[in-house]
This record gives structure tokens, C-alpha cells and sequence, in this order.
């Protein structure tokens, strides 16, 4: 009776736990999915700093074209990379950028998307010496992190199409780069369309851990590039500095009063201490005493002795 009484209590209280755990299973699910909801919505609202047109965006120095495939199957071109050069060409010519920093996949040497991007630009009119090439920019978190840590810009116009440049900016932005986007066009076709949004949900969501809770990094970094007159930052040197002024005596410091203290030690290492001082001078007192008590003694019998 005791072992089924037992067997009753522990059901109960097992039951009460995985309840417990289950409520607290979906509270943190909840809270996970307003996260993540939210943090969508982050992305979605940097739309706000993106363009439509080349008169109405801000002058940069530098333009950061996003790079995708020229084709999409043999003999067939990509018409988000057609519509991504005519954009950054557009913006050049215009005033709006003077220099592109075209960032794609070089994983492979059979694939090479910042070759394909510095061609297409060059037939679009563009000099080849404003171009310069990131071969490291294997996804677009590469491509933002690169262009501030191994580029230096603090500030720049990402050229993409609407949806990619959502996602560059709350990058951009999460790195401390002050940039806008130009939208490019996107292709007439629905099919295209639909799978590109598809995969950026994900795309997205990816996005998020890597900013938020992974804090990813670029595949590869490297010593800084410059762009066009930009200064490279100054090397440290370990040379000693030339001394200009003459060295500082020291002061009332802790360190200064010790030093100060062990100088005035050895100074008077040799010296007598005041307990031999006082002793001598107690001997001396003691010897005139004695001397003057014995020339007192012989004058008083001097003095007592009868005169003839």
C-alpha cells in the first residue's frame, strides 16, 4: 500500500514538473519569436535609408557594389547583376561616387564575381583605375565588415537591389559605418522575384544571430587597403622618441622620498648615533666636575693653613 501511495505521489509531482517545464519552454519560445520579430523589423526599417534616385541621394566617396552571378545559367545573364552595374555606373557618371569597391565571391578560381563586376564596369564607362576589387567578400557580411576594418570607410553608398540593401545597412550600421543604399532595379520576372525573397527570409534570420549573437566576422581580414588618396594609418614604431627637455628631478613622490631617504642613509652611515654623543658629552661634564671639586679642595686648605 505504501509503494503504490509512493508511486501516486511521485506521477503527481513529475506531472507538476514537466507542466513547469513546458510553461517554461513556451515562455521562452514566446520570447524568442518577439525577438526575432523584431529584429526583422529592424532590418526591414533601414528601407528608410535607401534611394531610388541618383538625385536625390547623398554624395560618398565611395560606392560598395554587392556582387552576384553574371549569369544564371550558361548564355543566360543575371539581370540583379545587369541592373547592380547600370546602378553603380550611373551613380559615377552623376557625381554621386568616385570610386566603386566591387566585393564578391573569389572562393573559386573558376568563379570570380569581382572579375566579372570590374569588366561590366569598364564597358559601362567607368575607369579601371576607380575600381577596386575585394576578392574576399564571400557573403555580404564579409563584404560590409571588409569594407570598414580592411577598406577604412567609415562611410559609403551600398549599390545593390532594395531587399539586399536592408540587410548591408543593419549591418553597416551594427559596424558603426554611417551608409545609404541605391536601389537597383529588380527583374520583371515573378519566378525570380519569389525565390530571391524566400531565400533572403532566411538570409535574414541568419543575419540576425550573426549580428546579435554570434558577433560574426569576415572569413579573412588583412593589412588595410587603401582607395584612391586615402592615407594608410600610421605604423607603430618602437624607436625611442628624441628627448626635447632636460629629465625631471624628482619629485615629492613616494618613490622620490625614498630615494631621497636611502641618499640621506648612506650619507650618515659613519655618523655617531645620539645616545654616543650624550654619553660623551656626559664623561666630559663629569671629568671638569671632578677637576673643579679638586681645585676647590686645595684652595680651602690653602686658605685654613695659620700665617706667620
Amino acid at each position: 500500500m505504501r509503494d503504490r501511495d509512493d508511486e501516486v505521489w511521485f506521477n503527481h509531482e513529475f506531472a507538476r514538473f514537466f507542466t513547469l517545464i513546458c510553461y517554461l519552454g513556451a515562455i521562452a519560445l514566446l520570447a524568442f519569436v518577439i525577438f526575432m520579430v523584431l529584429a526583422l523589423f529592424r532590418i526591414s526599417s533601414n528601407a528608410f535609408y535607401t534611394y531610388e534616385s541618383y538625385q536625390e541621394i547623398p554624395y560618398h566617396r565611395v560606392g560598395l557594389l554587392l556582387g552576384t552571378s553574371s549569369n544564371v545559367a550558361p548564355g543566360q545573364p543575371n539581370e540583379f547583376f545587369t541592373n547592380r552595374i547600370l546602378a553603380a555606373s550611373t551613380l559615377y557618371h552623376h557625381g554621386k561616387i568616385e570610386y566603386i569597391l566591387v566585393s564578391g565571391d573569389n572562393r573559386h578560381p573558376s568563379y570570380n564575381e569581382p572579375r566579372q563586376m570590374i569588366r561590366a564596369l569598364i564597358k559601362a564607362g567607368v575607369p579601371q583605375e576607380r575600381i577596386v576589387a575585394d576578392y574576399a567578400g564571400f557573403s555580404t557580411i564579409d563584404s560590409v565588415i571588409r569594407a570598414r576594418r580592411v577598406f577604412m570607410l567609415n562611410d559609403m553608398t551600398v549599390i545593390s537591389q532594395s531587399f539586399h540593401n536592408e540587410r548591408a545597412l543593419f549591418i553597416a550600421r551594427a559596424n558603426n559605418i554611417d551608409a545609404v543604399g541605391f536601389n537597383a532595379a529588380s527583374p520583371d520576372s515573378f519566378y525570380a522575384n519569389f525565390k530571391v525573397k524566400v531565400r533572403e527570409f532566411f538570409a535574414r534570420i541568419k543575419c540576425v544571430f550573426d549580428v546579435y549573437l554570434l558577433n560574426s566576422q569576415p572569413t579573412y581580414l588583412g593589412d588595410p587597403i587603401a582607395i584612391g588618396d586615402a592615407p594608410l594609418p600610421k605604423q607603430p614604431s618602437d624607436k625611442p622618441k628624441i628627448r626635447t627637455s632636460k629629465p625631471k628631478l624628482p619629485g615629492f613622490s613616494v618613490a622620490g622620498l625614498k630615494a631621497q631617504a636611502l641618499e640621506e642613509l648612506k650619507l650618515h652611515a659613519k655618523e655617531r648615533t645620539d645616545s654616543a654623543l650624550i654619553l660623551r658629552q656626559r664623561e666630559i661634564a663629569r671629568k671638569a666636575m671632578q677637576e673643579a671639586m679638586e681645585r676647590d679642595s686645595r684652595e680651602i686648605a690653602t686658605e685654613a693653613t695659620p700665617r706667620f
